[in-house]
């Protein structure tokens, strides 16, 4: 029997789902905006985060990513994760709940998903909704790298104060007609908070990620914790990225549909 069942509570395992769901999404934007000098147009912004994440060369020789460390899922729970994303457009996310492990996964297309802590150890389709969730996690780049190429449409709509800091914001509109509004330090360039609208339990929320202590490795910048809240909700939800490992080997058959439960080998082998 796991935590949520003692509980006996089935709106709490709808509430661990869904706050899964809200994690995958900071941990995809943890990627997403890096650091950049005072500019004032989106050309600007857009070519000075490039060069403080590494520079364009640097990312576009970049063709997988590993991320390891802890999530919170409520209910004072936290647990371990790894992410990876391999290039184009692959996902898979495995977390150890309730002595389980946990799988979803994305080959660019479809997903899949297990979820043993709540009795499901067959792999399953993800719904609609976690698979817009699941293809910007898959996301290796963010989204301001070469967002013109990629179909993206970013705006600056001007500046407004996050946790009493100026930043700009932008909207980013992605090919499918998603929007995400991103928040930029004035003083820093660094991303400070993110904004996307998702569906949970069944109302369409507005779900906003912080960032902080942001570390370089392999000279690419990546914040390495990360606060999530739904709006109109008090908790702050925080990930840990401990680890990363960058263009690490990985077959495309983990992101194939899970036939099993299995543990990610953190050699990458």
């Amino acid at each position: 029997m796991n935590n949520l069942s003692r509980d006996g509570s089935h709106h709490s395992d709808a509430r661990i789902t869904n706050l899964l769901r809200t994690m995958l999404v900071a941990t995809a934007l943890v990627l997403c905006l890096p650091a950049s000098g005072f500019a004032e147009t989106v050309e600007e912004l857009v070519a000075k985060n490039t060069a403080a994440r590494g520079g364009a060369a640097a990312w576009q020789a970049v063709s997988s990513l590993q991320l390891s460390g802890r999530m919170d899922v409520g209910q004072g729970m936290s647990v371990p994760y790894v992410l990876e994303q391999k290039r184009p457009g692959k996902m898979r996310l495995e977390f150890e709940f309730d002595g389980a492990t946990a799988v979803q996964t994305f080959d660019g297309k479809a997903g899949w998903k297990l979820e043993p802590f709540l009795g499901r150890t067959t792999a399953e389709p993800m719904t609609e909704a976690e698979l817009s969730v699941a293809a910007d996690t898959a996301d290796l780049y963010g989204l301001l790298f070469d967002y013109a190429k990629r179909g993206h449409k970013v705006e600056l709509l001007g500046s407004e104060p996050v946790q009493g800091q100026d930043a700009f914001k932008l909207k980013v509109t992605l090919p499918g007609g998603s929007v995400r509004w991103v928040y930029l330090d004035a003083k820093s360039g660094l991303e400070v908070k993110v904004e996307a609208l998702r569906r949970l339990r069944k109302r369409d929320r507005i779900v906003e990620t912080f960032y902080h202590d942001w570390q370089a490795t392999d000279g690419l910048l990546i914040a390495r914790r990360l606060e999530t809240r739904t709006v109109g909700e008090k908790s702050l939800h925080p990930l840990t990225v401990q680890s990363v490992r960058v263009n690490p080997p990985l077959a495309d058959t983990r992101f194939a549909m899970p036939v099993a439960v299995q543990t990610i080998a953190r050699n990458g082998e």
